[in-house]
């Protein structure tokens, strides 16, 4: 919503021009969850997504040695998802 928000009563009430607000804020509060504000650290985001794709790789192996070819579906995909859960930079 982009020049609305909501109230507290269910109402949309008018934001001014320049009020922060938003998910892409640069200055919005830091998660509140234990696994949220660990998985914001871009260190543990790349060692996670790192593990995934050895999963994915090893699933891969196991399907193509076995000539189980939904094992090498599978392996594809979660390598496809450890890509995708790495930090978004590399910060060094």
């Amino acid at each position: 919503m982009s020049g609305l928000e909501r109230r507290p009563g269910g109402g949309l009430e008018r934001r001014p021009a320049g009020a922060s607000g938003g998910a892409g804020d640069a200055g919005a509060e830091a998660p509140r969850g234990l696994f949220a504000r660990l998985f914001a650290k871009p260190t543990v985001r790349a060692v996670l997504a790192r593990v995934v794709v050895v999963v994915g790789a090893v699933f891969m192996v196991a399907g193509l040695l076995t000539a189980r070819y939904g094992y090498l579906v599978v392996g594809v995909i979660v390598v496809g998802l450890g890509a995708a859960l790495g930090p978004g930079r590399l910060r060094r």
